[in-house]
């Protein structure tokens, strides 16, 4: 709490007794986040080496936006100063006012409402900073003793938890309790598996994820046929996220909506133009209980809200910050938290192994090479995608490498892509009718 408490000081100074005029504010935001974490390490095979030892950190750091009587804004990140000077923060504050800037859009902070309940603290990792540890040693053990033979074994664990703290010069005080756990692990950097929520993952759920990446390593050992002009592409939930990250997100930012950088303009979403295929939706939902994305408020102080931003393949709205909310003229709107809290979803998604039992010709994508390369306005995409698996007659039966070529956009929008569930993931497989040919 001791950076909340110096900002706060510091802020409402400068607001209602400022060393001069030039430094009054006329209104400010500051969102501080106090960590504490806990992370251990696997390096090929070894635990608790030079480069992955088991650690504690914590940390108090914050973003602070500064709105001048000038009219003019500043915008910063701070951390807790490691010295007592009195003098720190006072030349801090004309720092920033050295580097203000004109934004009349920027300048409004909203005033408080209230805050919806959302699951984002899971106790027991508490317990793990606490001291009661011994959790993530014996995965790291469980981990060890399973890998397959002859295996170079990367994995990390992580557990941490903290407060996080959002205070406005309208009167919003909130301060509450989150956490968050991630795991990951990959064979000879080749096949790999992760898990990252605000709870521990569920001994049933690290025992599937397993076995799963077991499953997909050993079936890399195995040279399968080539594809052809007719095989079913099929993106694994990482890929579909990766995809999401790279075509979907940026193209549904309200600024670039607003200043046509993006894929739809302001019309098409005033005017609900279908861009999907009617069966797909895509939403931000912060209140799913102890997931990465969900939140209570955003770091401008609006609550949670669940934001649907296509519904039956039309678009309904971009996101939107406060600015973008101003400059939009509707009100600010849910925000992923990366494409945590984004979902995607079809009215017939099945489950995965109900869908890969009905493909006869298909190629499993797992990872692709060159992807933060391509343009995301258009779409397009030329990928190679090798250590593939191949699937024939219902059954994945070994590896094979590929090339794609499509258009995602154009993927969202056919009748042919359909959706299917993982049950470790938030994402979808996404079976997709796109060019792929032999590398």
């Amino acid at each position: 709490m001791k950076l909340v408490a110096q900002l706060e000081d510091l802020l409402y100074k400068a607001q209602r007794a400022p060393k001069s005029e030039e430094l009054r504010l006329s209104a400010w935001r500051i969102v501080v986040h106090e960590s504490e974490v806990v992370a251990l390490g696997i390096k090929d095979n070894s635990p608790g080496s030079v480069y992955t030892p088991p650690s504690y950190r914590q940390g108090e750091s914050g973003d602070v936006f500064l709105v001048w009587s000038d009219g003019t804004c500043s915008q910063t990140m701070v951390q807790l100063p490691f010295s007592s000077d009195p003098d720190y923060w006072p030349r801090a504050l004309e720092q920033w006012k050295q580097a203000s800037y004109e934004d009349p859009d920027a300048v409004h902070i909203p005033a408080p409402e209230s805050l919806p309940l959302v699951a984002v603290e899971d106790r027991s990792i508490k317990s793990i900073i606490t001291g009661d540890d011994k959790i993530l040693f014996e995965q790291a053990d469980r981990w060890l003793k399973d890998i397959p033979k002859n295996v170079k074994m990367q994995g990390s664990i992580q557990a941490a938890w903290g407060y996080r703290h959002v205070r406005t010069s309208t009167g919003l005080a909130v301060t509450y309790q989150q956490s968050q756990f991630v795991s990951g692990f990959s064979f000879d950097s080749l096949i790999g598996a992760g898990f990252a929520k605000r709870r521990l993952i569920r001994p049933e759920e690290q025992e599937k994820l397993w076995l799963q990446t077991v499953n997909q390593y050993q079936w890399m050992q195995k040279e399968a046929s080539p594809v052809g002009a007719n095989t079913q592409v099929i993106l694994a939930p990482g890929m579909t996220e990766d995809m999401v990250r790279q075509f979907i997100l940026p193209n549904f930012s309200g600024d670039r909506v607003i200043e046509g950088q993006g894929a739809f303009s302001k019309e098409s979403f005033l005017d609900n133009k279908p861009v999907f295929h009617e069966q797909l939706s895509l939403m931000i939902d912060p209140f799913r209980p102890l997931e990465l994305g969900s939140y209570l408020v955003t770091p401008e102080g609006i609550p949670a809200s669940r934001t649907v931003l296509v519904q039956d393949g039309q678009l309904k709205t971009p996101y939107l910050r406060v600015k973008d909310a101003v400059r939009w003229g509707a009100k600010p709107t849910g925000l992923p938290q990366g494409t945590a809290g984004l979902y995607i979803k079809h009215k017939s998604e099945a489950p995965w192994l109900e869908l890969l039992q009905g493909i006869e010709d298909g190629v499993l994508i797992l990872s692709v090479l060159g992807l933060h390369t391509q343009d995301s306005v258009s779409g397009s995409y030329s990928l190679s995608a090798p250590h593939s698996l191949r699937i024939l007659k219902g059954r994945i039966v070994g590896k094979t490498d590929v090339k794609l070529s499509g258009n995602f956009l154009a993927d969202l929008a056919a009748a042919t892509t359909k959706t299917a569930l993982s049950e470790l993931d938030n994402y979808p497989y996404l079976m997709i009718r796109t060019g792929v040919q032999n590398l």
